[in-house]
């Protein structure tokens, strides 16, 4: 048997030599920290071929209740886990040929499942942490959260910074991974950061836009369309200000007061749209009569959320779609906390 520990009390244990370094790297900054009171163990079976009653095409993914375990279906293949997700030893059984990736992506959610129930708060954000105040930016992908981070950087080296994903525990932020995700534009944007041959390399991703053709430079480490950035000041903070930012036609640069009901359900479906598969592992788990352990995660997801919004303050901030300034931007969120 082969045994994976992805954070502290937090182990993979399988019959088949799998690859968890990815899955290890997301979670990179957490390693060392104790979130668990409960030792939290998931089995990994392989078979050649797990046998299925119900008829499922090929080119089908999804998750559903099939004689009393949840059935995950990708390409043909087929992931069972066999009791409730809310428990602290879960069993999984899964075709040989079931793809790595995939296997990958639903653990993930089983671990951030986890951290709902130990009452760590994910959150798709990023933040940073300036004159000791600390700012969380919530939105869509697409929006700028990076390039603001960015901007925190360039303001002042000291400051502490996180993107993509945070934990939240009351007012305290916990990134996930040591890293920064760079695409070749927040190369381009911030040239300063990168040593001259990832600039130019980020500048010659920029120009070619076939897909097979742009995938086969980067393997030749001839072009740059995106990379991990380790920075010495990602860590933790206290979190004083919350934003969720919107994208709108308008002119300027707007702040307005909202309520905790209206930035909850804000947060709630932004989580709600990154994390589809998690929240329908969960309806899936409940649905199931003969599990006994159930938990109603969206419930428990707000609760937690509310918490602490009762301890920072919240406001959305209204941008422009096409005619981002994101040192205005990163101005305005600082006079306005």
């Amino acid at each position: 048997m082969y045994k994976t520990f992805i954070l502290k009390k937090f182990e993979l244990i399988s019959d088949y030599p799998f690859n968890f370094s990815v899955l290890k790297k997301r979670y990179s900054f957490l390693n060392t920290k104790k979130l668990f009171n409960k030792k939290i163990s998931i089995s990994i079976n392989t078979n050649n071929n797990i046998k299925n009653n119900t008829y499922f095409k090929k080119k089908e993914f999804f998750i559903k209740n099939s004689y009393n375990k949840i059935i995950v279906n990708f390409n043909g293949k087929i992931l069972k886990i066999k009791n409730s997700i809310f428990e602290y030893k879960i069993k999984i059984s899964i075709d040989r040929n079931f793809s790595e990736l995939e296997l990958i992506n639903i653990l993930d959610s089983l671990i951030m499942i986890k951290f709902i129930q130990s009452k760590f708060l994910p959150l798709h954000s990023s933040g940073f942490s300036l004159n000791k105040k600390g700012y969380l930016l919530s939105s869509y992908g697409g929006t700028g959260k990076t390039r603001l981070i960015l901007e925190a950087n360039k303001f002042s080296s000291k400051c502490k910074i996180f993107d993509e994903w945070c934990l939240l525990k009351k007012n305290i932020v916990f990134p996930l991974r040591k890293e920064i995700l760079l695409m070749d534009y927040d190369i381009l944007s911030y040239r300063n950061f990168f040593n001259i041959v990832d600039f130019y390399r980020a500048k010659l991703s920029k120009f070619i836009t076939f897909k097979e053709i742009k995938e086969f430079f980067r393997f030749l480490r001839l072009i740059l369309p995106y990379k991990y950035e380790y920075f010495k000041n990602v860590g933790p903070f206290k979190l004083n200000n919350i934003f969720f930012i919107n994208q709108k036609k308008i002119s300027k640069i707007v702040v307005l007061k909202v309520s905790k009901k209206v930035i909850s359900n804000q947060i709630l479906k932004n989580f709600k749209h990154e994390r589809k598969n998690l929240i329908r592992l969960s309806l899936v788990n409940n649905s199931i009569t003969k599990f006994k352990n159930k938990i109603n995660l969206i419930k428990l997801y707000k609760s937690l959320l509310i918490s602490s919004l009762n301890i920072c303050k919240h406001k959305n901030i209204l941008i422009d779609k096409k005619n981002k300034n994101f040192n205005e931007i990163f101005n305005k969120i600082l006079i306005n906390d």
